[in-house]
């Protein structure tokens, strides 16, 4: 029998109505409230607030605002309370009721303004420190990696800063009439001219280049743990940032917020300089960090070995008892380049053996730090080497993956480098909180099963493969 059309008539007023009820009892905001303490809030921003006025929403209440709109990937502020007074879940998780008045889209904005990174460093550490409770950190394999962020500004919008220029090109005509004889420059190079353009829409984001593509923005800088691939620390930097700047700073980062002394990083060819190879041996870190090949002699006989180094007068000489006097040094690795006149390479017995180049004598390029690139190369084997590497890719790049895909990672929020710290942390913490829900309660009794499962099929292969050798020497003597 065909039903009646539905017409439902407003009630004035409604009983019985409760959101504890209408919340499903599995739902993850329960979780969440269990396990998260949004409440720590309220005294760290106590006095950032005066005392005479209209009374604020309760700070714990914006957290959880906040947090919602990176958990639930909402684009901004504003679709956030648009939408938070039409779901009941987002009502009880905030502690609301279905006839009060929800706050303006304002108030989010003017509290972020107000506290500053720290306190969502903080509340980053403390989800970070329920998973290290958990048993979720080991500490001492860890994987750092950057990626870009593109900037809430047009790239085509980028003008040079006329008032930097300006100021540094009047300190430079001061230091020249100071002294004449110093006239060395770097403004040639292309970091330095990317430093002096900007956005006036975003004026901290830079513009910085990644697999041949030019972004404006910023580099969100990750550690991630090896064991559950958690986030231990995030640095935000501009795009123009080099990677290799910022290794040290994250493997200290690391160990100050783990407590936890790494004994193993890996990274990518970006990381692998002597800087960062000397910060580690000094601290008795293991590196699984690839670096760039450097250029040797094609010919066995007039390889650069053949060549002896001369440290009281700085020179090399060749076997045939020339000096190859040092030209030029490059300030950003440290590698010196010696040479020596063609014509004197001429006149050598030698010369079509040693000298590669049609217009220049024969050059030596000399690093006082090659002894850090050889023993990089030698601390780990080529299997250890390849396996950590490709774990590398699914532990760090995964991360910016799922960050990407369920939060809304690659694009800028807000402008300014502060804000972008605060994004950055949010959608960290939101990461971190998700393996933490996953291991928790119910959650690790099923990963418990899970792994059980796999050790089976695991051992199950191993059998299989001994009883299948067995088989084959059994069947070889006959």
């Amino acid at each position: 029998m065909l039903g009646k059309p539905k017409k439902t008539e407003p009630k004035l007023f409604y009983h019985g109505v409760s959101l504890e009820r209408r919340v499903p009892k599995e739902h993850p905001l329960r979780k969440i409230k269990q396990l998260v303490n949004f409440d720590f809030i309220r005294s760290q921003v106590a006095d950032t607030y005066g005392h005479n006025g209209n009374q604020s929403v309760d700070p714990a209440v914006i957290l959880k605002l906040m947090f919602l709109l990176f958990y639930e990937n909402i684009k901004s502020e504003r679709a956030l309370m648009r939408q938070f007074p039409l779901r009941m879940d987002w009502l009880w998780f905030c502690d609301y009721d279905l006839d009060e008045d929800t706050p303006d889209h304002s108030v989010l904005s003017k509290a972020r303004n107000r506290w500053g990174a720290e306190i969502f460093e903080q509340f980053f550490m403390n989800i970070l420190e329920q998973c290290i409770t958990a048993g979720l950190v080991d500490g001492e394999t860890i994987y750092i990696d950057s990626s870009m962020i593109a900037a809430n500004a047009d790239i085509n919008k980028v003008r040079p800063q006329l008032r930097k220029i300006t100021g540094e090109l009047t300190g430079k005509l001061e230091n020249l009439a100071a002294s004449p004889q110093d006239t060395s420059s770097d403004d040639n190079s292309e970091q330095k001219k990317l430093e002096k353009r900007v956005n006036p829409t975003d004026s901290d984001a830079r513009i910085g280049r990644k697999y041949g593509k030019s972004t404006l923005g910023f580099k969100d800088h990750r550690v991630v743990d090896d064991k559950h691939d958690i986030i231990t620390s995030t640095i935000t930097t501009p795009a123009n940032t080099n990677d290799d700047k910022i290794l040290s700073e994250a493997v200290n980062s690391h160990h100050f917020k783990t407590r936890t002394k790494a004994k193993i990083v890996a990274a990518d060819k970006g990381y692998g300089t002597a800087a960062n190879y000397k910060h580690l041996k000094e601290n008795n870190i293991t590196p699984c960090i690839p670096h760039k090949c450097h250029k040797v002699s094609k010919e066995k006989d007039f390889a650069n070995d053949k060549f002896v180094y001369d440290s009281i007068s700085d020179c090399y000489i060749c076997p045939s008892g020339e000096k190859l006097h040092r030209k030029a040094t490059n300030k950003n690795t440290g590698t010196s380049q010696y040479c020596a006149d063609r014509e004197t390479c001429q006149k050598c017995a030698y010369f079509e053996k040693c000298v590669a180049s049609l217009k220049r004598g024969r050059s030596i390029q000399h690093n006082p730090n090659a002894r850090y690139w050889k023993w990089a190369d030698k601390c780990l084997t080529k299997h250890q080497r390849s396996r950590l590497m490709s774990r590398r890719k699914y532990k760090a790049e995964g991360s910016f993956a799922d960050a990407a895909n369920n939060h809304g990672f690659k694009r800028a929020r807000w402008r300014g480098l502060t804000k972008m710290k605060i994004q950055n942390l949010m959608i960290s913490a939101v990461q971190n909180l998700r393996k933490l829900l996953r291991h928790s309660g119910t959650d690790k009794r099923l990963t418990a099963h899970v792994r059980t499962i796999k050790t089976f099929f695991k051992d199950s292969k191993y059998i299989h493969r001994r009883i299948l050798l067995a088989f084959r020497v059994v069947m070889s003597e006959y």
